[in-house]
């Protein structure tokens, strides 16, 4: 058994990289003549080494379920397709476009039906697998950093929603042309990148992975200062009168500005983790797959202009285009309604957070104590921004609308943006305080430290 990486043992006096002197009346604005010894001190490594091997065990567990998944599912599809094409019955439209096709009208109902024998695999055995893996393998491992744990349920994640994919016509075209394009897809936990052309996975370029390393170098930064200056208050900058992850915020409090800042702070935290974890990952595919991978964090904290731009273009695109394609256009396909598709895909978003919550934070209490402290509090949360990409689809056109999204500067539209979510922020990010997501990541982050002398 490796380290359990629960507690910081770094100390300025054993680890400090460099050390600096800061007067307190700097910090405090007092008139002390006292000063503050203050270092930079490494990340703990055992946490990337440990990384690393999870990846590669989820990895192989992934390309085995996405062998099965194209021999079983997917490669009878394309079976009945060219069966369907050779008799004329039917004429797919994704057969006439491209590489890069990947809109709602490019799969036909009746060409992409999966068998029964297809259901019974991915409902009764690929489904359960990816679900129940993550959390026999965290105790069997003894995981007990929450920030490898979420490393497995990156697996139940995105593996769930690209099993729902497949059954339902809509995995990406180009994985669908061979079982090696098929397999290599399933098994990254990151979004892979094909040439529209030709169908196969873009080669990483020494431009690309240098890119890379520079926007990773970028998070390692903006990550380290926001958690070093959040970690001496317990990620609650301002004081408040509840408890973090309190579902008894009165209306008043959910909308104080200490509240709010609070729930900012600890968004921006959270939106540079997502992008460091991802590159981080993806790292590992670009070096061993030699493959391109897609960012899936793209600025949405300071560049997002609606609530759809927001989740549907900026934040966390992994999950976005599972969600996409796994919920969002079979749903609209069978309903015929865009509205109850935006529905369908924020509660199943809702349901997988819930597990995810769940399976992370299990071990940190009585189950009596667990389920209670994350009643529904995801459900609530992406229920209510479904609520506003709804209303944005249904009144967005309107005259008001339309005259601020062309008249108020970028910035302004983003903060009106954050501030209709920040609000019930609390209930998605309250647990990961309490129960310390933020602390295990501290572990991996050079941070910087102070002391009174």
């Amino acid at each position: 058994h490796g380290r359990k990486l629960v507690n910081d043992s770094r100390s300025i006096v054993d680890n400090a990289l460099f050390t600096f002197e800061v007067p307190l009346a700097l910090l405090t604005g007092s008139d002390n003549n006292a000063t503050t010894i203050c270092a930079l001190l490494p990340p703990d490594f055992a946490i990337y080494y440990q990384f690393v091997v999870i990846v590669f065990f989820q990895s192989i567990f992934n390309a085995i379920l996405g062998a099965l998944m194209f021999k079983i599912v997917i490669e009878p599809q394309q079976q009945r397709k060219t069966i369907q094409r050779n008799n004329g019955s039917s004429r797919s439209k994704t057969d006439k476009q491209d590489f890069a096709g990947d809109t709602l009208a490019g799969t036909d109902k009746k060409d992409v039906s999966s068998s029964g024998t297809a259901f019974l695999f991915a409902f009764g055995i690929a489904m359960p697998c990816v679900v129940l893996e993550p959390i026999y393998a965290v105790r069997a491992l003894e995981i007990r950093n929450v920030g490898l744990i979420m490393v497995f349920l990156t697996t139940s994640t995105v593996s769930s929603l690209r099993i729902t994919e497949a059954l339902s016509g809509f995995a990406p075209v180009p994985t669908r042309t061979s079982l090696r394009n098929y397999v290599a897809y399933f098994s990254c936990l990151l979004g892979m990148e094909f040439d529209p052309l030709t169908g196969n996975p873009k080669r990483v370029s020494r431009e690309f992975f240098w890119k890379r390393l520079t926007t990773l170098g970028r998070d390692f930064v903006i990550v380290s200062l926001i958690i070093s200056f959040l970690k001496p208050y317990e990620y609650e900058f301002f004081e408040t009168h509840r408890a973090v992850d309190s579902m008894d915020h009165t209306l008043q409090e959910v909308f104080s500005w200490q509240h709010l800042l609070n729930n900012l702070f600890v968004a921006f935290l959270i939106s540079a983790c997502l992008s460091q974890f991802s590159i981080g990952v993806s790292l590992v595919y670009n070096i061993f797959y030699g493959v391109q991978t897609y960012e899936i964090v793209l600025n949405p904290m300071l560049k997002s202009k609606s609530p759809s731009d927001f989740w549907g273009r900026r934040w966390n695109m992994l999950v976005h285009n599972g969600l996409k394609n796994g919920v969002y256009k079979p749903t609209r396909k069978h309903t015929s309604s865009k509205l109850l598709a935006v529905v369908a895909t924020f509660v199943v978003s809702g349901i997988i957070h819930e597990y995810v919550n769940y399976v992370m934070f299990h071990g940190h209490g009585s189950d009596e104590d667990v389920v209670q402290n994350f009643a529904w509090k995801q459900m609530i949360f992406f229920g209510w921004n479904g609520i506003l990409v709804g209303l944005e689809y249904l009144i967005g056109h309107w005259t008001i609308f339309q005259w601020m999204s062309r008249t108020l500067p970028p910035i302004v539209l983003t903060a009106l943006v954050l501030c209709s979510a920040l609000p019930l922020a609390h209930l998605f990010t309250g647990d990961w305080i309490k129960h310390g997501y933020f602390d295990a990541i501290y572990l991996a982050e050079p941070i910087v430290v102070c002391r009174r002398e």
